[in-house]
């Protein structure tokens, strides 16, 4: 059986990479951790997370059997580039980005496509930061893996914190996320920002409105990239949504709430028949 590459080195300690090293202290691994932020560093050494700590990485790097980059795409393609050289050749090189194809790209261009798994664990939190990192947050995830490197180790990782791996394609995970996590973000912000206009605070809201607006307390940075890249997909399910609201709009404006009711009972068949598979 395949088993966990010592040390891991975790590039980014916000709530991906931090619930990742908490999650590893279950295990005999040695943790090591890079980020921008020394004190997220002495935070993660003081909470017994990471066993040792460089903010610029140069002296980790080479001593990992697997990195792991835990930060936003654009600042990940970047790193790839910059670490290549010093990566061991043995090691066993994985993400968490949201995006795979110019992952698993950029790890191609860099000599390391042989040794690249991208990962993407389906699952994370509205807010960011070390603080909000939890040991649990990978338990029962779903782990899309993409890449042409040696799965085992990597697949032995998202195991090892709970996760569910499943292989897919690069291009075709991209278009699934542009539509299933990238659309429900930007219709929170609207709904958001509907409310906001109307004059109504988060105190005011329900249960239905808290939890539709949820996604709107993400961090903007985190998505700017990912939006960047996957626009014209997400665009076309923004034009969708749309639509939809459009007709339910004028249905409104007619008083004819028999159809509402009828698009309501089919969109319901729909969740209910995913939430009983």
């Amino acid at each position: 059986m395949t088993t966990l590459r010592t040390p891991i080195l975790i590039v980014g300690l916000g709530v991906m990479g931090g619930s990742l090293a908490r999650a590893l202290r279950a295990h005999d691994v040695e943790v090591m951790g890079i980020d921008p932020d020394p004190l997220t560093g002495a935070r993660a050494l003081q909470d017994g997370v990471i066993d040792r700590f460089d903010a610029g990485g140069e002296g980790l790097v080479g001593d990992a059997g697997c990195v792991v980059y835990a930060a936003p795409l654009r600042v990940t393609l970047g790193l790839l580039e910059e670490h290549a050289p010093r990566i061991r050749p043995d090691a066993v090189v994985t993400d968490v980005v949201s995006l795979k194809a110019p992952v698993v790209e950029r790890a191609r261009q860099v000599g390391l496509g042989d040794r690249f798994v991208g990962a993407h664990p389906m699952c994370g939190s509205e807010r960011s930061g070390f603080a909000a990192s939890s040991a649990t947050l990978f338990q029962d995830a779903r782990v899309y893996l993409c890449g042409e490197g040696d799965g085992g180790p990597v697949e032995t990782l998202w195991r090892a914190v709970g996760g569910t791996p499943e292989w897919i394609d690069a291009a075709e995970h991209d278009r699934m996320m542009a539509w299933v996590s990238h659309l429900p973000q930007l219709v929170a912000n609207a709904l958001a920002g509907a409310l906001h206009a109307a004059g109504f605070t988060p105190e005011q809201m329900g249960p239905g409105a808290r939890d539709m607006t949820r996604l709107a307390g993400s961090n903007p940075e985190m998505w700017e990239d990912l939006l960047r890249a996957s626009a014209p997909v997400t665009g076309t399910g923004l034009t969708s949504v749309t639509r939809a609201l459009q007709v339910v709009g004028d249905l409104l404006a007619r008083r004819d709430v028999d159809r509402v009711v009828e698009f309501m009972q089919r969109t319901r068949a729909w969740r209910v028949a995913e939430d009983e598979t």
